[in-house]
C-alpha cells in the first residue's frame, strides 16, 4: 500500500494545484505549507506560496496532504461595501492625484473618466458644497472637465443633485467574483503570456483599442501600481487579444480587456481572464472585480456567464453649466 498522503489525493494532485501539506522537520517537530504545487516528482513535491515563497517536501516526510479551493477564501464580495470596493479599486486605476479628506482628486492629463475625476466616497473632512467648489477649481487648474464619480443611489450622489449637478450619461456596473469560483477547474493556459512591464506589441494593441491623449501618463497608468500583469495571446507573430490585471487589498482589478475584430468570439478574453485570476491568486488576491458600462448589456450578460456578479453602480457627475 502506498503511504504517501499526496498520492491518495483523488483525482491525482497535478502541477498548479492548490494544496495544503504537513510534513515533518528534521528535528522531528512538524510544520504546515499552503500553496501551488509547481513541481512533482517521485521523491520531491515543490510547492509556492504567495510572495514566491518556495518549499521543497521530500515525499517521504508528508504527514498529511489534501487538495484546497484553487485561491484564498476571505470576506466574500457582497460584504464588501460599495465604498470599501471603490477605494480599493481607485488605488488600481490612478495617475496623479491629490486626497480631500478621503475623497480624491484623480488628474490623468484626460485618459479615461476614473483617472480624470473626484473619487467621491466617504468624508471629504468638509461642508459638500466647500468640496464640490474645491473640485471645479483642480480639475479648472488641470485644464479639465470637473467631475466627481458617485456611488449610484448614495448619499453623496443625492447631495450634489441637491447642488445642481448633473449625470453625464456614463454609468459603469461593478461586477464581482470570488477568486476561487472564478478559477474553478480551469487549468492554466500557456496560450496567455503575463508581463509586468509594457511590451511594444501589447502598447500598439492597446491602441488600437482606445485613443490616448498623452502616453506617458498612459503608461504610468497601466504599469503601475504593482503588482500588475499585462495579458496577451499572439497569433501569427501579433497581439490579437490583450487585457490587464492590478491586485490592491486582495482584489484582482481586471481592466483593458480587447481582442482584435478577426479574432473575437474565440474565447480569448475568457482565457486571458482566467489566467489572470490564476496569477492573482498566487499574490494572494480573493476576490476579483470588474467595470463595465451599463449599457454594455453584451458585455454585462457575457461577464455574467463567467460567474460575475453585479455589486454596484457608480456614475460621474458634473456641476450644470
Amino acid at each position: 500500500m502506498d503511504t504517501d498522503p499526496l498520492a491518495r489525493i483523488v483525482p491525482a494532485a497535478r502541477v498548479d494545484d492548490r494544496v495544503t501539506i504537513r510534513y515533518r522537520l528534521d528535528d522531528g517537530s512538524a510544520t504546515d505549507v499552503v500553496g501551488w504545487i509547481t513541481r512533482l516528482g517521485s521523491d520531491v513535491v515543490e510547492v509556492v506560496s504567495p510572495g514566491n515563497r518556495r518549499a521543497v517536501v521530500e515525499r517521504r516526510q508528508i504527514i498529511l496532504a489534501r487538495r484546497v479551493p484553487p485561491a484564498r477564501g476571505g470576506r466574500p464580495p457582497e460584504r464588501w461595501s460599495a465604498d470599501e470596493l471603490e477605494r480599493a479599486a481607485a488605488r488600481g486605476w490612478i495617475a496623479d492625484h491629490r486626497p480631500l479628506g478621503s475623497w480624491l482628486l484623480r488628474s490623468g492629463n484626460g485618459f479615461t473618466n476614473r483617472a480624470n475625476s473626484c473619487l467621491a466616497v466617504g468624508d471629504p473632512g468638509t461642508e459638500l458644497p466647500r468640496a464640490a467648489g474645491m473640485i471645479i477649481d483642480f480639475y479648472t487648474a488641470h485644464e479639465l472637465e470637473p467631475k466627481a464619480q458617485v456611488v449610484t443611489g448614495s448619499a453623496t450622489e443625492r447631495q450634489f443633485r441637491e447642488l445642481g449637478w448633473q449625470p453625464t450619461g456614463i454609468e459603469t456596473t461593478v461586477m464581482t467574483i470570488p477568486l476561487s469560483e472564478l478559477i474553478g477547474d480551469h487549468r492554466r493556459d500557456q496560450d496567455v503570456r503575463l508581463d509586468p512591464e509594457l511590451a511594444d506589441d501589447w502598447w500598439q494593441g492597446y491602441l488600437e483599442y482606445r485613443p490616448i491623449p498623452d502616453h506617458d501618463v498612459a503608461r504610468r497608468l497601466l504599469t503601475g501600481p504593482p503588482p500588475v500583469a499585462l495579458a496577451a495571446v499572439r497569433r501569427d507573430d501579433q497581439v490579437v487579444s490583450v487585457g490587464r490585471g492590478q491586485v490592491s487589498d486582495e482584489w484582482l482589478g481586471i481592466a483593458g480587456l480587447w481582442t482584435r475584430p478577426a479574432y473575437r468570439r474565440r474565447g480569448l478574453a475568457t482565457k486571458i481572464i482566467i489566467e489572470l485570476g490564476h496569477w492573482a491568486a498566487r499574490t494572494g488576491a480573493r476576490n476579483a472585480y470588474l467595470q463595465v458600462e451599463t449599457k454594455n448589456t453584451g458585455a454585462v450578460a457575457a461577464y455574467r456567464s463567467l460567474g460575475f456578479r453585479p455589486h454596484h453602480e457608480y456614475q460621474y457627475l458634473r456641476p450644470a453649466d
